[in-house]
């Protein structure tokens, strides 16, 4: 991964605000000089021996290193992990993401693993039993205090949530190739697989090679996997992600009450990789939210839920490249239907049209591939009626949502037909899953593309392709971001090289309807902030400036990569300032933090005192809040 100035600093900062400014020093030498040994990092920081053991002690615990110890020399290196780094900021919304999603319970542990780094299930035992409340000098390990607090209070109560926790891949087992760099198993496992003696012939052919690296370097990540396939072989995939009070479904919670304890040795930590996944999917049912309204991104929240279950990281792995991609997972309205939530109102978010002004053959279209690809097939002409019955495709109700029609009893006894009328079949949860499966094609056809109609099993079945509904997120931000930045004349003029690709300095004024002088003043200040260049070609070999012609072009990635490193900058900035601010009201700040104050700030403090260090929590806020905000689009560049 590649860390620019800015990233590392921040990094750094990160470091020294939560860990202290030893190992915060430590780190800025390692991502400075790179891979260093204990000897070379005292020569670096000028900090001796002990305070440098100490200082790497706090970064290895916190899964901040990778480090190695050579098998011949017997010497350790060391080297930052930038990606763990960084995940420091979003402490705060994993633990809110995983509270919203699977209860309290699995907050409290997860956020007892992001103290502690990692930890042996025999450590965290002891520490979640030690503090149970406790009758007759005995522990209540029955969890019957857990529907009121929602808090671990049994060995067995921890070793269920940990379990299913386990399972959901938001806690992986950790082995000691866990501290390695990946990149150096993978050059070391293709060392070892193309190594050949003197003189001694290949006999493996190239492809044969890659094929066993590929299955040596698949076998290395699966193993902090190992616990989760003997938990899946025990009690069965987790099927049902539907939360209770507690946040576990209920046949999770049945299976797992009769799971055997874990083995106490094995040592855990979170697995950040499947925290993005989670993040990215609250991001994207966010996203929708804002577009199509919040009925609509629940139900699109709940088929992310479900299309993600066995999803272990956003973006494929380099080395293994799409192969560490399963084949597309998709779901069907009736499973949307079983695991949406009961309290949300379907029928809400959706408008009502004529029946006559509804294209249902191009509503219910089926594309078996993503838009661009070749291999589109457009079932919906040969089985218009395909997730519908056959009643139900010429029955679509007047109001423009997907029910029963009525019918009327024809004949009594071979007399006159009755007056009476009745929905046949057409119950409560017939309409509730029309008007869900409604909101699922509002999804597909809009512009953004969050939804695949992908066939026609279950009343049909739904997809997310996940890259290009990012790039769409991506092109938002980055237009947002350039439209504060240089108006709308520029985002316009860089919405017109994006189309158009390389287009003459001529052409432009025409093509965006501005005025020359306009025009190049525009394009130049944006050149100069790296969003666009220009190419220049000569028509001759006098290369004067009539005789050649300019083009202006707008190079996506590195206009990323810029912002990104300014979103960078901005964060560094906030937390600078945070730190500037802590350190002028140090008085009041460390006053506060005595025991006997703490809960009692208005009653012991001064009118003046109290009120400055309200406004210093307010000015708090704000910077973290804005710290946050960057984090998010840092997530969508980089992370998702």
């Amino acid at each position: 991964m590649f860390v620019t100035k800015h990233a590392a600093e921040l990094c750094a900062l990160l470091v020294n605000d939560l860990y202290g400014e030893l190992p915060s020093r430590i780190l800025a030498a390692l991502f400075t000089k790179g891979r260093s040994t204990i000897t070379q990092l005292g020569l670096y920081t000028q900090l001796g021996p002990r305070q440098i053991r100490n200082g790497l002690g706090v970064l290895i615990q916190q899964n901040l290193l990778y480090h190695h110890t050579d098998a011949d020399t017997k010497r350790t290196t060391y080297e930052a992990n930038p990606g763990t780094c960084y995940n420091l900021v979003r402490s705060g919304k994993i633990l809110e993401m995983i509270e919203s999603q699977y209860g309290k319970a699995e907050r409290d542990l997860v956020q007892t693993l992001l103290l502690l780094g990692y930890a042996r299930i025999a450590e965290l035992t002891h520490a979640y039993v030690s503090r149970a409340p406790r009758s007759n000098g005995h522990a209540n390990g029955n969890g019957v205090n857990r529907a009121d607090s929602g808090l671990i209070e049994s060995e067995a109560e921890l070793h269920n949530v940990l379990s299913h926790l386990i399972r959901c891949e938001i806690i992986e087992t950790v082995r000691p190739q866990s501290f390695r760099n990946p990149s150096d198993v993978y050059h070391e496992i293709e060392a070892e697989v193309t190594k050949t003696a003197p003189g001694e012939k290949a006999t493996k052919t190239k492809i044969d090679q890659q094929r066993q690296i590929m299955e040596q370097y698949r076998a290395f990540k699966d193993q902090p996997k190992a616990l989760k396939r003997q938990l899946d072989q025990f009690g069965g995939p987790v099927t049902k992600r539907r939360k209770l009070g507690s946040g576990l479904g209920e046949e999770d919670r049945a299976m797992e009450d009769d799971m055997p304890p874990l083995n106490p040795n094995v040592v855990v930590r979170v697995n950040y990789d499947k925290c993005l996944v989670e993040l990215r999917s609250h991001r994207l049912a966010s996203f929708a939210k804002d577009t199509l309204g919040e009925v609509t991104g629940e139900v699109y929240r709940t088929l992310l839920g479900l299309l993600t279950m066995d999803v272990s990281r956003c973006r494929a792995d380099p080395f293994l490249g799409e192969e560490s991609i399963a084949q597309q997972a998709t779901a069907t309205t009736m499973d949307v239907y079983e695991h949406l939530d009961e309290s949300v109102n379907v029928t809400a978010g959706i408008g009502k049209a004529p029946k006559d002004k509804i294209d249902y053959q191009s509503a219910e279209k089926i594309k078996t591939a993503p838009a661009g690809n070749d291999m589109i097939n457009d079932d919906s002409d040969e089985d218009p009626s395909g997730p519908f019955d056959s009643d139900d495709s010429d029955d679509m109700g007047t109001k423009g949502s997907f029910s029963r029609r009525s019918r009327s009893v024809s004949k009594t006894n071979g007399a006159r037909p009755t007056k009476v009328t009745f929905e046949d079949a057409a119950t409560s949860t017939d309409n509730r899953l029309d008007q869900m499966r409604a909101h699922l094609l509002l999804l597909a056809e809009s512009k953004h593309r969050f939804v695949r109609h992908c066939g026609t099993q279950g009343r049909g079945q739904w997809t997310v392709d996940f890259d290009q509904v990012m790039e769409r997120l991506r092109e938002t931000e980055l237009d947002a971001s350039i439209e504060q930045s240089f108006g709308r004349h520029g985002l316009r003029l860089t919405r017109i090289l994006r189309e158009k690709g390389k287009l003459d300095e001529k052409m432009l004024p025409s093509a965006a309807l501005m005025k020359k002088t306009d025009v190049q003043a525009k394009m130049l200040a944006m050149q100069m902030a790296g969003l666009v260049d220009v190419q220049e070609v000569p028509k001759d070999n006098t290369r004067v400036a009539n005789r050649t012609l300019f083009f202006w072009f707008f190079d996506r990635e590195r206009s990323q990569a810029q912002i990104l490193d300014d979103l960078y900058k901005a964060m560094v900035r906030a937390l600078q300032t945070l730190q500037v601010e802590r350190h002028r009201e140090r008085n009041i700040l460390s006053f506060v933090e005595r025991k006997d104050v703490m809960g009692k700030e208005e009653e012991v403090m001064t009118a003046e005192h109290y009120n400055k260090y309200n406004r210093h929590l307010e000015e708090q806020n704000k910077l973290l809040g804005q710290v946050m905000r960057l984090d998010e689009m840092v997530s969508i560049f980089r992370e998702y």
